[in-house]
This record gives C-alpha cells, sequence and structure tokens, in this order.
C-alpha cells in the first residue's frame, strides 16, 4: 500500500510539473491575409508556421485570412504555398510582451513556368469566368512581335474596338485601365492600349468595378463601371515606351506627334505632344496640344499623382442638318447649313493622394480647368412644308469657362475587421461669361403662292454671367453579423447617408439694336435669377460575400427640394419631393467557368439649370425657349441582368444580358405654335414633367472557338424597345420605337495572315401616337470583310471592304462600297523605324451622315469632308520592358503558361 502511494505522489508531481512547465511557456496569436497583385484575397492557400519544433498547419478561407491561435514562441518561420503563384517564406518576431500579432498583408507573384528546348502542346484555357471577373489568357491568342494591346482585344469575344481607340464590354464603355493591379499613368484606356506590346501581357481582365473604397470595405452598391486590368509577364512589370511619328495626307492634312513614358514600378512618368493642320475645301484645323503626368510611391502606404494638360485649336468647317417635324397641324421641313469657325483655349489640371493600411483607406483629389472659346457661325435655315420661312443668322460669341473641384474620402476598418466607418467631402465651383452677337434676317412667304411677303432684321446683343457651387458629404457605417467562414463566407449590414447642396446663378441682359441705329435693354429678356438644389438619401442594406454568390439588398429614401428666387423682385419658388427606391446587386459564379450577374439602382437628378429659368430665350428667334421653375426631380430607375459562360472542352462561350430603365417625373420639351407681330408662325418651347418614359433590351453573343483558337465564329445581336412622352401644342403624345439587329462574324488569326468578315442585319421602326401612324422604317444590310498578310516581320499589307445596302427612309445615305488598302513595313533593330501608308476610300463614296429620332422628328446631320485620300505616316518607336537579357517569353506553339 505504501508502494503504491509513493508510486502515485510521483506520477501527481511529474504532472504537476508538466502543467508548470506549459503554463510557463506563452502562447501567442499569429494572423494574416493572403492576396494577389490585384489585392484580391486567395483562398485555399497552403500555409506552415515552424516555431522550434513544432509545424503548424492552416489555409486561407474565401477573405484569404488565416489564424494560429496557440503559437508558442515570438519568433516563428511562415511559408506558404499556392499552386500558380510564387512560394512565400518568412521569418517573423515580435515583442514577447504582446500577445498578438497581425501580419501585414502576403501578396504572392504568379509563377512562371519556364521550358527551355522543349516542345509541349497544351490546350490553354483561354477565358475564365468569375463573379465580377472575365479573364483572357492571352497565351491563347496569336500574339505577332510589333502587335499592340488594342490587336490583342480585337480578338477577344465581348470585347468591341472602334476605330478611336474607345473599348467597349458587353456594350458597356471601358472607363478605366490598371496595370498589375495598380492606377496606369493617367488610368486612360484609349491612350495606352496603342502604346503598350501585346508580348508582356499575360492575362487580360474585364472587372466590375465599385470603385476603390467599396473594394477596401467590401460594400459594394450602386452601377459598376467595367474596368480593365492587364497582368503583365514576370519581369516586365517596369519599362520605358513612347515614339514619334509624322503623316501627311493628300486631303492636305499634316500631323506631328510625340509621347514618353518612363515605368519603374511604383514611379510613373508621362509626356506628349501634337500638333496637326488641316487645310482644303471643306475644312480649315489647326490643332496642338501638350501633356504631362506623373505617378509616385511616395511610402509603402501612400502615392500622390498629378497631371496637366494643355490643348488648343482653331477648327473651320461646313455643316447641314435636315430636320423633319411631324405634328397634327403638318409637316415642317428644314434644311439648315452652316459655317462655323471656333477658337479654344484649354487647361485642365489635377492632382491626388492615395493611402491605404490595413485599417484605413484615404483619397484627396482636386482638379482644376480653365477652357476660353471664340466662335463665330453664318447659318440658313430653309423651313417648308406648315411654315415656310427663310433664316439667315449671323452669330458671334466669346466664353470663359473656369471651374474647380475636388474630394476627400476616409474609411477605417474597426473592432477587428467587423466593422467599418467611411466619410467623404466633395465640392465643386464652375463659372461662366459670355458675350454673343446675333444678327438675324427673317424672310416670310405666302403659304399658298410661295411668294416673298415681307422681312424683318433682328440685332441683339446678350450678355450672361452664371456661377455654380456645390458641396456635399456622405457617412457610411458597416457591421459584420456573423463570423467568415469557407461555406457561408461572411454578412454584414450597412448604413449610409449622403446629401449634396448646389447653387447656380444666371445674370443675363439683353440690349437690341432697332432700325435707327439706337440701342436699348429689354427688360424682359434679361434675368437675375438664383436656383437652389438640396438633394439627400438615407439607405440601408444588407449585404453577403460567399465563395459563388455575394449580393447586397437596399433601401434608399431621398427627399429634396428646388428652391428658386427672383432677385430683381423677390419672389421665390419651392418644390419637394420624396423618391423611394430599392436597391440590390447580384454576382453568382455557376460551376468553375460561368457567372450571374443582376443589379437594380435607382437615382435623383435635378432638372438642368437652363431649363428651369422662366426667361425667354431668343437666341433662335424661331424658337423660343422658356423654362419652367416648376419642374421637380427626376428619379431613375436602372435594371440588368447578364449572363456569361464559357466551356473548354467545347469552345464555345456565351454571352447574353437583358436591361431596362425607366423615370418618374421625366423632363420633356413641350412646343407650340404663335402668331407673331408679323402674323406668321414660330415655335416657342417649354417643358413639363410626365411619367411613362423606359427603355428595355436584350443582346447576346455565341462565340465557337476552333483550330487552337485561330479560328473564331460568332453570332451576336441585340434588341431594344424605348417609349418616349411629350407634348406637342399642349396635347400629351407619345412615341415608340423598336431596334433589332443580328450579326455574324468569322476571323481567321494566323502568323501569317488575318482574314475576318461580317454580315449583319439591322431593323428600326418609330411610331408617332397623335399621326397614328409610323414615322418610318429603316433597314440596312451591311456586308464587310478584310484582311492582313504579313510575309515577314517587317512588312504587312492590308486590305478592307464595305457594302451597305439601306432599305426605307434614308435621306442621303444611299449604298456606299468602302475600299481602303495599305501597307506597313519596319526598319532598323527592333523594328523600331516603321513607314505606312494607306489609302482611303479608293471608289470615293464616302460620306459622314448620323440619322436620330427624337420624339415626333428625325433628323440628319451631314458633315462635308474628303472622304478618298492617300496618307503616309512615318513613326520611330522606343518599347523597352523588363530586363532584355531575362526575356520570361515560353513558346508552346504559339501559347503560353503562367
Amino acid at each position: 500500500m505504501r508502494k503504491s502511494n509513493k508510486i502515485c505522489f510521483l506520477i501527481f508531481f511529474i504532472l504537476i510539473t508538466l502543467s508548470f512547465n506549459a503554463l510557463a511557456q506563452s502562447q501567442f496569436k499569429i494572423s494574416g491575409n493572403v492576396i494577389d497583385s490585384l489585392k484580391k484575397p486567395i483562398e485555399g492557400v497552403s500555409i506552415r508556421l515552424i516555431n522550434d519544433k513544432d509545424t503548424l498547419r492552416s489555409n486561407s478561407d474565401s477573405r484569404g485570412n488565416f489564424t494560429f491561435p496557440k503559437v508558442g514562441h515570438n519568433k516563428f518561420y511562415l511559408s506558404i504555398t499556392a499552386l500558380g503563384y510564387k512560394p512565400f517564406a518568412s521569418v517573423y518576431e515580435f515583442e514577447s510582451s504582446k500577445k498578438s500579432m497581425v501580419l501585414e498583408p502576403i501578396i504572392l507573384k504568379m509563377e512562371t513556368i519556364r521550358l527551355e528546348d522543349v516542345e509541349v502542346k497544351v490546350k490553354v484555357d483561354p477565358i475564365k469566368i468569375k463573379k465580377d471577373t472575365i479573364e483572357y489568357n492571352a497565351g491563347a491568342y496569336t500574339v505577332r512581335e510589333n502587335d499592340k494591346v488594342e490587336d490583342l482585344l480585337k480578338q477577344l469575344q465581348g470585347i468591341e474596338v472602334d476605330d478611336k481607340g474607345a473599348v467597349t464590354a458587353m456594350g458597356k464603355k471601358m472607363t478605366k485601365l490598371r496595370v498589375n493591379g495598380e492606377d496606369f499613368f493617367t488610368s486612360n484606356v484609349e491612350d495606352y492600349i496603342r502604346q503598350l506590346p501585346a508580348e508582356i501581357i499575360a492575362k487580360l481582365q474585364v472587372i466590375d468595378d465599385y470603385g476603390d473604397e467599396a473594394n477596401f470595405t467590401g460594400i459594394k452598391t450602386g452601377t459598376p463601371q467595367k474596368m480593365l486590368n492587364l497582368v503583365t509577364k514576370p519581369g516586365m512589370d517596369k519599362g520605358v515606351f513612347g515614339g514619334v511619328n509624322v503623316s501627311s495626307a493628300t486631303n492636305n492634312a499634316h500631323n506631328l506627334g510625340g509621347n514618353g513614358s518612363i515605368w519603374k514600378k511604383t514611379k510613373q512618368i508621362g509626356f506628349g505632344g501634337r500638333y496637326g493642320i488641316t487645310n482644303n475645301e471643306f475644312a480649315k484645323l489647326n490643332n496642338g496640344g501638350l501633356n504631362g503626368n506623373i505617378r509616385d510611391k511616395i511610402s509603402k502606404e501612400f502615392s500622390i499623382n498629378g497631371g496637366y494638360n494643355f490643348s488648343s485649336g482653331i477648327n473651320k468647317s461646313i455643316q447641314s442638318n435636315y430636320l423633319e417635324t411631324f405634328n397634327p397641324q403638318g409637316t415642317i421641313y428644314d434644311l439648315r447649313e452652316s459655317a462655323n469657325s471656333s477658337n479654344s483655349l484649354n487647361n485642365n489640371i489635377n492632382l491626388g493622394l492615395n493611402g491605404a493600411t490595413k485599417k484605413n483607406y484615404f483619397n484627396v483629389s482636386l482638379a482644376g480647368a480653365l477652357a476660353n472659346t471664340r466662335n463665330d457661325a453664318l447659318t440658313t435655315s430653309n423651313k417648308t412644308g406648315f411654315i415656310k420661312q427663310d433664316l439667315i443668322s449671323n452669330t458671334g460669341s466669346k466664353n470663359s469657362n473656369p471651374n474647380v473641384n475636388g474630394s476627400i474620402n476616409w474609411s477605417r476598418r474597426l473592432a477587428n475587421n467587423k466593422q467599418s466607418l467611411s466619410l467623404g467631402f466633395n465640392f465643386g465651383t464652375s463659372g461662366g461669361s459670355s458675350n454673343s452677337t446675333i444678327n438675324d434676317i427673317i424672310r416670310y412667304y405666302n403659304e399658298t403662292t410661295n411668294i416673298l411677303v415681307k422681312d424683318s432684321l433682328l440685332n441683339r446683343l446678350v450678355d450672361n454671367n452664371t456661377s455654380n457651387a456645390n458641396f456635399g458629404g456622405n457617412i457610411q457605417f458597416s457591421n459584420s453579423l456573423k463570423k467568415a467562414n469557407d461555406s457561408t463566407g461572411y454578412s454584414f449590414i450597412n448604413m449610409s447617408y449622403r446629401f449634396s447642396v448646389s447653387r447656380s446663378r444666371n445674370l443675363q441682359t439683353t440690349t437690341v439694336t432697332n432700325p435707327f441705329g439706337n440701342k436699348f435693354v429689354v427688360d424682359s429678356l434679361g434675368q437675375d435669377y438664383v436656383s437652389n438644389f438640396i438633394n439627400q438619401n438615407f439607405s440601408i442594406g444588407y449585404n453577403t460575400n460567399a465563395k459563388r454568390i455575394s449580393y447586397n439588398l437596399g433601401l434608399n429614401f431621398s427627399p429634396s427640394i428646388i428652391i428658386g428666387k427672383y432677385q430683381n423682385t423677390g419672389q421665390e419658388l419651392k418644390n419637394y419631393q420624396l423618391n423611394f427606391s430599392p436597391s440590390a446587386n447580384l454576382s453568382y459564379q455557376i460551376k468553375e467557368n460561368g457567372n450571374l450577374s443582376f443589379g437594380y439602382n435607382g437615382y435623383t437628378s435635378s432638372p438642368d439649370f437652363n431649363k428651369l429659368q422662366p426667361i425667354r430665350n431668343n437666341n433662335d428667334v424661331q424658337n423660343l425657349i422658356i423654362g419652367n421653375p416648376d419642374l421637380k426631380a427626376t428619379s431613375s430607375h436602372t435594371a440588368d441582368l447578364s449572363y456569361n459562360r464559357f466551356s473548354l472542352k467545347s469552345g464555345l462561350s456565351i454571352m447574353a444580358g437583358l436591361s431596362g430603365n425607366f423615370a418618374f417625373n421625366s423632363v420633356v420639351s413641350n412646343t407650340i405654335f404663335l402668331r407673331d407681330t408679323l402674323n406668321s408662325l414660330k415655335q416657342q418651347t417649354t417643358y413639363e414633367n410626365v411619367n411613362g418614359i423606359y427603355n428595355v433590351g436584350g443582346n447576346y453573343s455565341f462565340n465557337k472557338r476552333m483550330l487552337d483558337n485561330k479560328l473564331s465564329l460568332s453570332l451576336n445581336g441585340n434588341i431594344a424597345y424605348s417609349r418616349n412622352v411629350f407634348y406637342t401644342d399642349n396635347v400629351l403624345n407619345r412615341s415608340s420605337g423598336i431596334n433589332i439587329s443580328n450579326g455574324f462574324r468569322f476571323n481567321l488569326n494566323q502568323k501569317k495572315y488575318v482574314f475576318n468578315s461580317s454580315i449583319s442585319y439591322s431593323f428600326s421602326s418609330n411610331t408617332y401616337s397623335v399621326m397614328n401612324q409610323n414615322i418610318k422604317n429603316v433597314q440596312v444590310l451591311a456586308l464587310s470583310g478584310g484582311g492582313s498578310w504579313i510575309p515577314s516581320k517587317r512588312f504587312r499589307i492590308n486590305a478592307s471592304a464595305s457594302k451597305s445596302l439601306n432599305f426605307g427612309y434614308s435621306l442621303y445615305a444611299g449604298n456606299p462600297l468602302l475600299v481602303n488598302m495599305g501597307l506597313n513595313t519596319s526598319f532598323l533593330k527592333g523594328n523600331k523605324l516603321v513607314f505606312s501608308i494607306q489609302a482611303n476610300d479608293l471608289f470615293n463614296q464616302g460620306s459622314l451622315f448620323s440619322t436620330s429620332i427624337s420624339n415626333n422628328s428625325i433628323s440628319e446631320n451631314r458633315t462635308r469632308f474628303i472622304s478618298r485620300f492617300v496618307q503616309a505616316t512615318l513613326s520611330y518607336n522606343l518599347s523597352q520592358f523588363g530586363n532584355k537579357k531575362g526575356r520570361s517569353d515560353v513558346n508552346l506553339n504559339g501559347n503560353e503558361i503562367f
């Protein structure tokens, strides 16, 4: 018995000793976050923490977070690995007095698979579709040595690039450019897709962007903008690029331009200049400009940016406009010819400061502009039909418009990242002064015999001074409702308040000269009017972000008031309004390569200041304009639904979308006909609020890729229906329009040649309710084709042709056949010197027309210009990226893996 007691005592002593040792050993909590170069969380990362003799393992959750709650020492080794990223390893040490440590965000870089002297045939996934991102693998497309990013974008499904470099994704304009997740110079898409070489790009990402603050707080509300992010190949995140070019054309147009950019990862400096002259029978242009910008990361947390742009121009042109207006009393035909001359001088400057830490986000921006213009125009208007009048108008004006605006935004994560608070303030001020001299001659004709009956002369001087000021702010608070986990993600509720206050003042005096040369001020044509608009918005929302689904639901209340005051009489007008609208956004990832997104939002906007002024504007004596101070603010609502799907096995991708918008208290025109002092008819336009205006539509795109993505077949189209409400002679009218278009495209893109062709059909129909008739139907069948032959790296020949067949209503467009041809060749090492020659519109059938239908009117604008010409261009291009000796291109039968 005594022996057993000794054994029990010994065991008890050992246990007590071990427990004291365990208690003596400190316990530390280590947590961190893993993100990629776009600052997006990486889920499922394998993390090892090695401490003395212990090895702890964990994985990152859907937000990229990881935690080790029980670490036995304040010094440890951390190892992180993830498929497709470079391994990360580092040693950490912190003060033993601290019981927890939050690591700085760990950024994983993409990993390159380098293969030497090995030919591997790999089927590369060209498209990856995520919740809010469509990612294109550049290695799956044809990229030649001298191709730019613009050439690569033109191969991507759902992406359209026009002749000026503007990019749209599924019909929505691309508004912002980033490279490797960072702001890139001016972030202007058009500028840099024509400068950056395609061969340095690994991936192209089209992102639904809600803004930097939304990315920081996780609160994504409102309508997203389309952003293009370019992910470069490893080692290609720095370089020097730019060039100088000179061109001359047979239409007597000559241009000289140059630009340069220095990109050193954290620092960017850009500059450029241009000058061009055109002097022919239809246009005289003299335009120039200078610009510069800088962006620098001054510390790990803060970066600054600034830019300046100067432009000047002297433009002289000849234009014509044909307008048909339908109403119950008859149709008015108006042909206007104008010779215009304008001089402009513009200065723009912008400054910015951005900062982001694990807990705080900070942004300050300031911008200013000064524009000075002088315009002179000689216009003739010939009205026939219901009204028979001629107008000869000679006008001249000088305008000066300065403006300044800025904003400050700050966000902070609170309570262990479970809460966040955001504050914002913005302001703006602008002014303007103009002096206009208007000399009009009006000729009146007999309505039956068309014989000239009388004419009148009206000379007047209009002085106008405007000032506008606005400021606003917002506060937003969010609170997490539950702890994040892999299955359900995280949810939070947010509340926000926004307000904006704007004030506008317009002082106008009109001086008239009578036939005897005497000048006098007409009080009825002058005004001193002040308008104040106050808008508030209260919103509450619920947000969820999980692995496959993200959504938010919200309610918005927007009280607003418009206060107008006549300074001369002291009379005030007030208009109160309360608007309510729900909001919703949803992004859902379907399996591995598909997504579904939905958005619904509402907003309130005040009427245009010029439409509120109850003073006659007789700048156009045939159409007097009188504002309505009782106008209410317009409440607009938009909704859109999109679906994207790609199958690597079949090579088929589908993109489809539905959209709609409707409005309450829309501001529309009310045109009536009055008899003037000479008993002739003239128009008078006022403005009213109406309901019932809406637009709905849909679009689709099917794309089939074959022959290792070299051959692309696509079918795309859209349909849209619009309904408008307006007044004519104080009678409420309605008009509706339907537009349908479908097209088929064929693209073959090989290293040595490119061929593309397309056929499209469009139908447009518009109906005017009062006349109970169809205004006009328009059908267009368009055929186009083109190609390039690249026999060597230094030589390329290209040609294109298009034919349009117009059926139905078309004033002057005809059925033009447009044929263009060109070639370019390069010289010097690296093909830096390029000479090109381009022949445009070989058969001289081109014309510049734009037709539009608005309510009960249809108009066609025509600009006269020389369409057939030959242009020669000589350019010197500088393009050096990364380490020249360590190029990261890996060619796998035309494909690249990263």
